[in-house]
């Protein structure tokens, strides 16, 4: 008789998941709380526009085993993302690269060498670094720290980025080259009809079995007790009743608009990081895909909130020390066939394809 499996979450993680395991004989049930698969991939036709209902989703990889593997649940086409962000009126280029810094000082570098030059007559000598303001005070200066990365950095989080470790800074790199691109990973792609009918495409298989609007919490021990394996990609502290505390989320809250206009602005995605302006980023959803042409487009602003359904791990110590304690208690309930996954199921700050090999590991080693 095969493994019956319940997987708790239908994002990315989960489908994957379900996917490889169903692929191997296993017998799958997938919740999900929501009432729409996809996670916070979910996307949906809204007046002849592609939009994502919790912001801007960029796939991006150099793992030919996550691109060949999601190859198979739908087409793709080329996408290299560009991030702009708003210093006073001017419009400049993330990541910092060159083109930044002629654009803030109204300078003509055209080296890297130059830039380097440039920034070491910027930059902070830090003895030890120890946060994320630390990073890039040493990398970048008080000039581009305050102009661009301060502001943003503290509506994103809720907290000073002297507080923040620096595990995000890879998030944030520096090149010494005139590469727009903000990412520059060998594949990035968008899925042409979106992440939910990848999703969709992922789990039509006669072994998955799909229960939306199903809350994992309120099922009974005898129920679960059917399943010879568990999988949760949930919050880690919620699954055990805040033992140990609870972690720190950060939320997102979207105002979408739609605009009488073809476009609204000249990018997919502009950053905003006064402190005086409540979000930190409008998103312009045409951008990302071919649409009917339309004489409108729909935007989103994003606010940050500390409450609500939660997207980020927060990436500071005292939350590092409180998961350690939740996951000294994952690998004892491996033993007995539950396993967490997932950037809420192990409380790190995931990028989608990290999301997916991780997945794919995982089930390999269930297997």
């Amino acid at each position: 008789m095969a493994d019956r499996v319940l997987i708790v979450g239908a994002g990315l993680t989960g489908a994957t998941l379900a996917r490889q395991l169903a692929d191997r004989g296993m017998e799958i049930l997938l919740i999900d709380k929501r009432a729409h698969l996809a996670g916070n991939c979910f996307d949906q036709d809204l007046e002849d526009i592609l939009v994502s209902r919790y912001g801007a989703h960029l796939f991006h990889t150099n793992s030919k085993a996550v691109w060949q593997f999601l190859q198979k649940f739908a087409d793709w086409r080329a996408y290299e993302h560009q991030v702009l962000t708003k210093v006073n009126d001017q419009s400049v280029v993330l990541p910092v690269n060159i083109n930044t810094i002629n654009q803030l000082f109204g300078l003509k570098l055209k080296t890297g060498a130059e830039m380097r030059h440039f920034l070491t007559t910027q930059a902070l000598k830090i003895k030890e670094i120890n946060s994320l303001a630390d990073y890039l005070l040493s990398k970048v200066g008080e000039v581009i720290y305050q102009k661009i990365f301060y502001g943003y950095s503290f509506k994103q989080w809720g907290l000073d980025p002297a507080l923040l470790d620096t595990s995000i800074s890879n998030r944030l790199p520096i090149r010494y080259n005139f590469d727009n691109r903000y990412f520059t990973d060998k594949y990035q792609a968008l899925p042409t009809a979106g992440y939910t009918a990848l999703v969709k495409k992922m789990l039509d298989h006669p072994q998955i079995k799909v229960q939306l609007k199903q809350n994992f919490f309120k099922l009974s021990k005898n129920y679960l007790q059917k399943f010879n394996k568990i999988i949760y990609t949930g919050p880690i502290d919620q699954y055990f009743n805040y033992k140990y505390g609870r972690l720190e989320y950060r939320s997102l809250k979207f105002e979408f608009c739609k605009v009488n206009a073809e476009f609204y602005q000249n990018n997919s995605v502009i950053n905003y990081p006064d402190l005086t302006v409540p979000y930190t980023r409008i998103i312009e959803f045409k951008y990302f895909a071919p649409t009917k042409v339309t004489k409108h487009t729909i935007i989103a602003r994003e606010y940050p909130k500390s409450k609500g359904e939660p997207y980020y791990p927060v990436p500071r110590t005292r939350n590092h020390q409180v998961v350690k304690k939740y996951l000294a208690k994952v690998s004892e309930l491996e033993q007995k066939g539950v396993y967490f996954a997932g950037r809420l199921g192990t409380y790190r700050y995931l990028n989608m394809d990290e999301a997916v090999a991780e997945a794919m590991k995982l089930a390999e080693r269930i297997d």
